[in-house]
C-alpha cells in the first residue's frame, strides 16, 4: 500500500469563456489542470518516488495572468506541455495498483475528475482519497478550521525552502507533514475525522470564484451526484432509492457500497449572488432510523404526487368585504 500526496495547479478562465465552454461540452469545467505534482510514500511513510508534469490545456489555452504570477508557469511552458490524455496515462502508470491519495483540502480531486470527464478520459483509477487537512486537525487540536499547508508546516517546524504554488513542491511539503502524522492509523478512523460526515464539499460556489449552476437540473446531473464513488474505498456505489426532494431545496440520495454499507448523500441548495445555484454536499453512513425517515418521506412525496399529479394545490386568498364609508 502506497500513500501518494497529490497537488494540482490549474488555469482559470474568465467567467464568460468558462460558461461558453461548459455549454459546448454539456458538463462542468471550472479550470484546466496545467501541472500535476505527486510524491509517493511506502506503508512506513518513507518517500520512494515523485512525479511532475506540465499539462497543455485544450479549452482554456490562454494562461491567466494571476495563475502565471502565482505558479511561475509561463505561456510558453504551458503551450509545450503534455496533453491531458497522455499525462493521465503516465500518472496512472506511475501510481501503480495499490495506493491512496492524500490531498491538502477537498479541491484537487474534484478538479482532476472534472478535467478527465471533460476530455472523455476514464477516471475509475482515482480511488481512495483522504483529506490530510482534516487528519491534521483531528490529530492536533481537534478543530474543524481550514488550515493552510503553510500553517501545518509551521506547526511541525518544517522549513519552507522551496517555492510554494509549484505542484511538486507542494506535494513534497504535504508528504513532510504526512510523515509527522500517524496516517495509516488516521485512515482507519477517517470517518471520525469529519464527524458524522464521511465527505463534505461545496459545488458551484460563485462567492468563492466558481461559476455556479445555471439550473438545478444541471447541478443534479453532475457525476458526483448521480454516480458517486464511496468515500471510503473509492468504488462506484449503487442507487438504492429515488432522490427525495424536501422543503428548502434539500435533496437526499440513498446509495449503497458493496464493501462499506448504505449511505445517505444530502444536497442543500442555495442561490449565489449572480442568481446561479450552489450546493453543499455531505455523505454519511446511514443508520436504521435515518433510512426509515428517508423512506417515509419518499412514500409521503409519492402519495402527494398521485393525489395532485405533482402539482401543489392552489391556495386562494379570501378578501374581507369592503367597508362602505
Amino acid at each position: 500500500m502506497y500513500y501518494i500526496t497529490l497537488d494540482l495547479e490549474w488555469n482559470q478562465a474568465y467567467a464568460q469563456k468558462a460558461l461558453a465552454v461548459q455549454r459546448q461540452l454539456s458538463c462542468r469545467l471550472r479550470g484546466e489542470v496545467i501541472q500535476i505534482g505527486a510524491v509517493k510514500m511506502d506503508e512506513n511513510m518513507n518517500i520512494c518516488g515523485s512525479y511532475q508534469i506540465i499539462v497543455k490545456p485544450k479549452y482554456f489555452k490562454k494562461l491567466h495572468r494571476h495563475v502565471s504570477e502565482l505558479t511561475g508557469i509561463s505561456q510558453e511552458q504551458m503551450d509545450q506541455g503534455t496533453p491531458l490524455d497522455e499525462a493521465a496515462v503516465r500518472f496512472k502508470n506511475w501510481c501503480g495498483s495499490d495506493y491512496a491519495f492524500l490531498t491538502w483540502g477537498p479541491d484537487d480531486i474534484p478538479m482532476l475528475k472534472e478535467n478527465l470527464n471533460a476530455n472523455g478520459i476514464p477516471g475509475d483509477w482515482v480511488g481512495a482519497v483522504y483529506d490530510l487537512q482534516k487528519i491534521f486537525n483531528t490529530r492536533t487540536d481537534g478543530l474543524s478550521k481550514q488550515r493552510s499547508l503553510e500553517y501545518a508546516m509551521d506547526y511541525f517546524e518544517i522549513p519552507q525552502n522551496l517555492p510554494a504554488h509549484d505542484a511538486l513542491n507542494d506535494a513534497y511539503f504535504t508528504a513532510l507533514v504526512a510523515q509527522r502524522l500517524d496516517v495509516p492509523d488516521a485512515v482507519k478512523s477517517y470517518v471520525s475525522a469529519g464527524g458524522d460526515n464521511l465527505e463534505e464539499s461545496v459545488l458551484g460556489d460563485a462567492d468563492a470564484g466558481e461559476d455556479g449552476y445555471v439550473t438545478i437540473e444541471e447541478l443534479l446531473d453532475e457525476e458526483l451526484i448521480k454516480s458517486p464513488a464511496c468515500p471510503l474505498c473509492g468504488e462506484k456505489m449503487k442507487e438504492l432509492g429515488k432522490p427525495l426532494h424536501s422543503k428548502g431545496q434539500r435533496y437526499t440520495f440513498y446509495f449503497g457500497c458493496e464493501s462499506d454499507g448504505e449511505m445517505l448523500i444530502t444536497l442543500r441548495l442555495h442561490r449565489n449572488f449572480n442568481d446561479t445555484w450552489r450546493a453543499k454536499r455531505t455523505v454519511k453512513m446511514a443508520d436504521e432510523g435515518q433510512i426509515k425517515a428517508y423512506k417515509e418521506g419518499l412514500a409521503k412525496h409519492e402519495s402527494f404526487k398521485k393525489k395532485t399529479g405533482g402539482r401543489r394545490p392552489r391556495r386562494y386568498k379570501t378578501r374581507e368585504p369592503a367597508v362602505k364609508q
